[in-house]
């Protein structure tokens, strides 16, 4: 689901349609809390926790849709929440894991991008690396 190179990451799907259905229920039972509560200080408190948890819903699935990792002709791609990055496989200095984040260095040593290490499809880009003879640390 939501691939995007020749080696990619993918979002899980039972965690993004629980997620989904989650942001849909508390939206909609917020709506109709407001709607059909008739004002009553119950039901607009219900009210705004569903539409708390709607909130959390849609930061969580905006966060699994953006976390991802891909290689397309050469080249790796970061990409998490609004923060991008890419390399050149070939200017990939080394790659080190330190707490379920590999950490991608370039060949001066310099941070260039991180990938989480509990993504569905990390393996692949893995081996894709590995075949490129970057080395691990």
């Amino acid at each position: 689901m939501f691939r995007h190179g020749e080696f990619s990451t993918e979002c899980d799907r039972k965690p993004f349609f629980f997620t989904l259905a989650a942001l849909a229920g508390s939206l909609t039972a917020a709506v109709l809390l407001f709607v059909l509560g008739g004002g009553e200080g119950l039901a607009i408190f219900a009210g705004v926790l569903c539409a708390i948890v709607g909130a959390a819903a849609a930061l969580v699935m905006t966060a699994m849709v953006t976390d991802r990792a891909y290689v397309e002709n050469g080249v790796l791609h970061m990409s998490y929440l609004f923060k991008r990055s890419q390399i050149p496989l070939n200017e990939i200095g080394k790659v080190s894991l330190k707490d379920d984040v590999y950490t991608v260095f370039d060949r001066s040593g310099r941070t260039a991008g991180t990938m989480n290490a509990q993504l569905t499809g990390i393996g692949v880009i893995l081996h894709a690396l590995d075949q490129n003879k970057v080395p691990f640390v």
